[in-house]
């Protein structure tokens, strides 16, 4: 069994957990109570990896050193979709996280969420999951 796997399965199950019974932070006003808009200057969604040929979202090179507990997709109103697995920093100093789809299979005006450890949490704003989107 892929011990990596497990953890991530585990993890997102919990996550799910908590939101679906505890709801999620509440923040700005297009975040659907996901936190407030993430700052810009590298974050990309990437629909289509390279090698994996599923969605590789990098967060900005400002949020390499700070702990990030989870790096998650939501919809518009702040519904669980899918936590990410993080697998390196690379490309500018950017933490990758790597999801099971490819970008479009989650649609449109979905959030990208990540809660940083002592900090709030925040979000980007995909407007067309098939589409490269840069902040």
């Amino acid at each position: 069994m892929n011990r990596s796997k497990t953890i991530v399965g585990g993890w997102a199950f919990a996550l799910a957990l908590v939101l679906i019974l505890g709801g999620c932070d509440s923040g700005g006003s297009d975040g659907g109570g996901v936190g407030s808009t993430g700052e810009g200057g590298g974050f990309l969604w990437k629909p289509v990896g390279d090698h994996s040929r599923r969605l590789v979202v990098l967060l900005p090179p400002q949020y390499t050193a700070r702990p990030v507990e989870a790096v998650y997709i939501t919809t518009a109103s702040g519904d669980f979709v899918e936590g990410g697995a993080h697998t390196s920093v690379a490309n500018g100093n950017r933490r990758h996280y790597r999801f099971t789809k490819q970008g479009r299979e989650y649609g449109g005006d979905v959030r990208v969420v990540a809660e940083i450890a002592e900090a709030p949490t925040v979000h980007w704003v995909i407007p067309n999951g098939a589409g490269r989107v840069e902040y």
